[in-house]
């Protein structure tokens, strides 16, 4: 029986726009969902479930550096859809889960600071079309 092998959270390649985001950011959620409807039939005491259209919800967060607050500025402003990109794990090594891909519109861009700290950022994002997982090779 081999044991599982689990993936460090820090272990992970995020790019937003094409520009490499994995430097800056500490937070990373990306939630996919599916509408699922309840279907009573006929001549059944069980009702029956129809898959639906999917969707889902990205954030990520982390410090601001001074030569990505632009590219980040940028991406909230887009009037288009952006891609992003998620490495799960360290790409080609023995913690490599694959990749998430899609696009997705921000709809909302927050930086802040705090006396005893550094400046942060977030963003919120809605999917837009289907985010595909690409497993490791």
């Amino acid at each position: 029986m081999s044991l599982p092998t689990f993936i460090p959270g820090y272990q992970a390649t995020v790019t937003l726009n094409a520009e490499d985001i994995t430097a800056i950011g500490n937070v990373l959620s990306l939630n996919l969902t599916k509408s699922v409807m309840n279907k009573p039939v006929f001549g059944s005491p069980a009702a029956r479930s129809l898959n639906g259209q999917r969707g889902g919800t990205f954030s990520a967060s982390g410090h601001i550096a001074a030569e990505k607050l632009a590219a980040l500025v940028a991406m909230f402003e887009a009037e288009a859809p952006i891609d992003f990109t998620i490495q799960v794990g360290e790409a080609s090594g023995a913690t490599d889960g694959g990749t998430f891909t899609g696009t997705c519109n921000i709809s909302s861009f927050t930086i802040e600071a705090n006396a005893d700290g550094e400046w942060d950022w977030s963003i919120q994002a809605a999917t837009d079309g289907v985010v595909t997982h690409t497993p490791a090779a």
